[in-house]
């Protein structure tokens, strides 16, 4: 019997001192090809780093043409697929959120995490990070027993600062510099738990101890966006990994993702996509989206 619910991966492999694993791609391949060709959903964050090939790869609900120095950037609960071809090489680098933490004052990591979850793929086309992932793969395979773990550490940092943080920065030219803890991580942090239960503005609000005023303030001075075009973002990105990926009837979703009738989310559908549930999927089934 087909499985109709997406598959969640976790992260099992770990350096001392971080939860953090590298492979080349063979190696992946080798450990991971039959859950790796199907659609899944990650619980941690991830790094794809290809050398040399051409292929394409799926991130939630589109596909990415891949060639040498292609890179993709995955964070937590995001679904992806890769599409096999065993002429692509490269590296996965899986980390949790606190292989990222240089300590407990860290000023980068937030912006590093929100960098991650908003940028899925850039071009090194002179393969300039090949010698960082190789620099992973050396120290972690080293028989030294010294500082092993903060030498990864600093490698993925000056990967991430190097690459997608720098890339999110250029995007986000008017955003002021934050550190960690600020009201908008925290309201991120609450639409990514709740979205499926709740979408009021006024109950997030109160829950972070603001008005609604002053949380669209935030919301809209950290992304261009209120809280409810936020919510309805969110919302609608789910919407779309579930009729992508998942043989889930559209009944069945539109009860996941808190609608009382199929036909108000077929609205909310239209609405932001100007497409039908069904059109939406069979346009995903088309260009060769895989189900679960």
């Amino acid at each position: 019997m087909q499985h109709r619910d997406i598959d969640s991966v976790y992260l099992s492999e770990a350096t001392e001192g971080s939860n953090l694993y590298l492979s080349s791609m063979d190696q992946f391949y080798q450990l991971r090809l039959s859950q790796a060709i199907k659609p899944h959903r990650i619980c941690f964050n991830a790094i794809i780093y290809i050398t040399s090939g051409k292929g394409e790869h799926f991130i939630d609900y589109k596909k990415y043409s891949l060639k040498p120095g292609t890179v993709f950037f995955l964070s937590r609960y995001q679904v992806h697929q890769f599409c096999y071809n065993p002429s692509v090489a490269g590296f996965v680098l899986s980390f949790d959120d606190e292989s990222l933490r240089l300590n407990r004052d860290d000023s980068c990591q937030d912006f590093m995490m929100t960098s991650l979850s908003s940028i899925n793929t850039l071009e090194d086309e002179d393969l300039s990070l090949l010698s960082l992932f190789q620099a992973i793969q050396s120290e972690m395979i080293s028989d030294s027993p010294f500082y092993s773990g903060e030498i990864v550490r600093t490698l993925l940092r000056t990967i991430m600062l190097k690459t997608v943080v720098r890339q999110y920065r250029s995007l986000m030219e008017r955003c002021s510099d934050h550190a960690g803890g600020n009201p908008y991580d925290q309201l991120k942090a609450l639409i990514e738990s709740e979205f499926l239960f709740s979408r009021n503005v006024s109950q997030y609000a109160a829950v972070l101890g603001v008005t609604g005023k002053q949380l669209n303030k935030i919301a809209r001075d950290n992304t261009g966006h209120s809280v409810k075009e936020l919510l309805d973002i969110r919302l609608l990105q789910e919407i779309k990994r579930l009729l992508a990926f998942s043989n889930e009837p559209i009944s069945e979703i539109s009860q996941k993702t808190g609608f009382d009738a199929a036909t108000n989310m077929a609205k909310f559908f239209r609405r932001h996509t100007q497409l039908s549930p069904r059109q939406f999927r069979l346009v995903c089934r088309l260009n060769g989206v895989n189900r679960a």
